[in-house]
């Protein structure tokens, strides 16, 4: 099979070379996936260039989420062979999305949805998953409420804001370049806030009638943590998605928790229960479905494009990035 794979660390398109190897064989609770789309992410990129803690060393394939169809399956994967599904890889033993075939725990995994096309599906578990179980299962949000996004215009963060206007919030988001207020406008946020422009603290709390917000979703990690735990309310909820600022998750001190009476969890979507993972499939499915929430895609590239897509990630990418692999019916 084709695999793109990075020996050393680098700059993607410099490190990255297609290459043949043997199909891997599942192990138990896993399974192998012929890859239909990959999402790309910004941890892809990371990872080739040594700052992604997850993979050391190299050799490193990339890509952590795919859409693909069972192969073969080993003891205790919960899925029959030929099912589509939506699931993450093993990218940190070297079985990564960015290929032909890859391995793919159960543990995470879900079918997707017949409407719903390869190049949504793809992207699907680490975007809307992770913002159901951080809004609802994790922070309980209600209607009405006030939710500060952290990094509004990549993939994560917009689709946090569309989910969170489905259920009725108010919607605060951040971006670094104003040029990118707008698209977090057309996501569906309420308000947006260039974190240049003045002091997070001050403008949240003006926007929220001086309460700060209730539920702060962090996709950037410890470069802004400490303007956002200002910017919060007392009893508010603060989730931690990721790290996109920069290359670790932030420090929230407990003295700061404590005078600040908030709580503060993380989301995963491989971190819920089953009734928790059933709920969200019911109900996102349902929002899929109604066109109230849809996956915003910047660019869908070929299997050839990868070097050079993964060179892109970051500043110049609203949205996602999504590889298409393989079709349904090769």
């Amino acid at each position: 099979m084709k695999v793109w794979r990075a020996e050393r660390f680098g700059k993607p398109s410099d490190v990255l070379k297609l290459v043949d190897i043997d199909v891997p064989v599942p192990g138990p609770g896993e399974a192998l996936l012929r890859v239909l789309a990959t999402n790309i992410g910004l941890p892809d990129r990371m990872m080739l260039e040594g700052r992604y803690f997850l993979v050391p060393a190299p050799p490193v394939t990339p890509g952590q989420e795919v859409v693909g169809i069972v192969k073969a399956a080993g003891r205790d994967y919960p899925f029959p062979i030929g099912t589509r599904v939506i699931g993450g890889t093993n990218f940190t033993s070297g079985s990564g999305g960015l290929a032909e075939y890859c391995l793919s725990p159960g543990c995470g995994a879900v079918p997707a949805s017949d409407d719903m096309p390869d190049e949504h599906a793809a992207a699907f578990l680490g975007t809307f998953h992770v913002a159901y179980v951080g809004l609802v299962n994790r922070a309980r949000a209600r209607p009405g409420e006030s939710l500060l996004v952290l990094g509004g215009s990549g993939g994560t963060g917009s689709t946090a804001i569309q989910l969170a206007k489905a259920l009725g919030l108010t919607v605060i988001a951040t971006v670094r370049d104003g040029k990118k207020a707008a698209y977090c406008r057309q996501q569906g946020a309420d308000h947006v806030i260039d974190i240049g422009t003045g002091s997070l603290d001050e403008q949240v709390r003006a926007l929220t009638g001086g309460k700060g917000a209730d539920i702060v979703y962090d996709t950037v990690g410890s470069t802004l943590a400490d303007q956002a735990l200002d910017a919060i309310a007392i009893g508010g909820r603060y989730i931690l998605i990721g790290f996109a600022g920069g290359s670790a998750f932030p420090t929230v001190e407990p003295f700061k928790i404590l005078t600040h009476g908030i709580s503060v969890t993380g989301a995963l979507h491989s971190v819920r229960t089953a009734e928790e993972r059933d709920d969200a499939l019911t109900t996102l499915g349902r929002l899929f479905s109604e066109g109230k929430i849809f996956m915003p895609i910047d660019k869908i590239i070929s299997f050839a494009e990868v070097p050079e897509a993964l060179d892109r990630l970051g500043g110049a990418v609203n949205g996602k990035l999504i590889a298409r692999i393989g079709d349904q019916g090769s």
